[in-house]
């Protein structure tokens, strides 16, 4: 216990450093008015293409769900997103938004390991198409290859390392984390087992290339959705960055965002997007501008699945 919490100190203290190191040589009021003169309809419409995404995510989990053997409605997909949406945005992790994604997929009559499984692979879909766009941004976007450290190699190990566990996951037999669960340790006999139900329940995506395809493509959808709303968010505080620049610049921003360095990227949001907005002469102010609009947006999806979350009856579906 003391050590998550000490854990959690080091994440606020980050997000707070980060915070105050971007802030202390930027007016603040000029941020402000940029938010304040922001375009209405442009950030209505961006906001709008939350739903579309929810939507997408919803049919891509489905057919995650139905490899299984199992189904779901698409509504009850898209109201757990939005839940889970709002755990994420509101607890000092994601992590709660993909433990409330595994429970309804549960609820839907799967098993736990299935249940799991399924928002792994789910997760792990929306990864893999985040570090090809980011592979992109290496191969057409000099100014972001030249002035981000080490960018080829990160990815690099990245896509090696989901080929590796892609691998080691599909082709190793099912008996070799049977060896853990018959381990002498207690403890490790107990994580044995529970990693043998989640191998099993992968296995289930060996013979099912069609839909896996499926899903994969479905990513690309969503992937395209979140950068089109990013670009509306943009637009509305006058960012004129290239499209093409801006497909290139999101998915790396909300790849390190995703690292659990601190308190719901905050901080860290603020500093990728001041620093990949400036390769493109992008003033610090109206940078600063664009991540608290998206944060803001980010926040309204996360009151609403809390108010989903307050209507909605816990139930079995299936």
């Amino acid at each position: 216990m003391q050590k998550k919490t000490l854990f959690l100190l080091l994440k606020i203290s980050l997000s707070v450093a980060l915070i105050f190191w971007m802030t202390h040589d930027i007016a603040l009021g000029s941020v402000f008015a940029v938010i304040s003169e922001s375009s209405t309809s442009l950030l209505t419409l961006a906001f709008s293409l939350f739903f579309v995404g929810y939507v997408i995510t919803a049919f891509r989990w489905r057919t995650l769900i139905r490899v299984q053997g199992g189904d779901a409605p698409i509504f009850f997909l898209v109201r757990s997103f939005m839940v889970a949406l709002f755990f994420n945005n509101f607890l000092p992790s994601t992590v709660g938004g993909d433990v409330v994604r595994m429970y309804d997929s549960w609820r839907l009559g799967n098993s736990k390991s299935d249940a799991v499984t399924v928002v792994l692979v789910d997760r792990f879909l929306g990864v893999i198409v985040l570090l090809w766009f980011a592979l992109l941004a290496l191969i057409f976007d000099e100014a972001v290859a030249g002035a981000v450290p080490f960018i080829g190699v990160w990815v690099a190990a990245s896509l090696a390392g989901i080929g590796v566990t892609t691998w080691l996951i599909l082709k190793i037999p099912v008996s070799t984390t049977q060896i853990l669960s018959s381990a002498k340790s207690s403890g490790v006999a107990r994580i044995g087992r529970i990693l043998e139900k989640v191998h099993r329940s992968f296995q289930a995506y060996r013979h099912a290339r069609s839909a896996v395809l499926s899903a994969l493509i479905l990513s690309v959808l969503l992937q395209i959705n979140v950068v089109g709303c990013f670009i509306l968010i943009a637009r509305s505080i006058g960012i004129e960055v290239p499209v093409e620049s801006m497909f290139l610049i999101i998915p790396v921003a909300l790849f390190i965002m995703m690292l659990p360095i601190s308190i719901n990227a905050i901080g860290v949001r603020e500093t990728v997007f001041v620093f990949l907005f400036s390769l493109y002469g992008i003033e610090n102010f109206q940078a600063l501008a664009f991540a608290w609009l998206a944060y803001g947006l980010t926040l309204s999806q996360g009151i609403l699945g809390g108010i989903v979350f307050a209507l909605r009856k816990e139930r079995r579906v299936a």
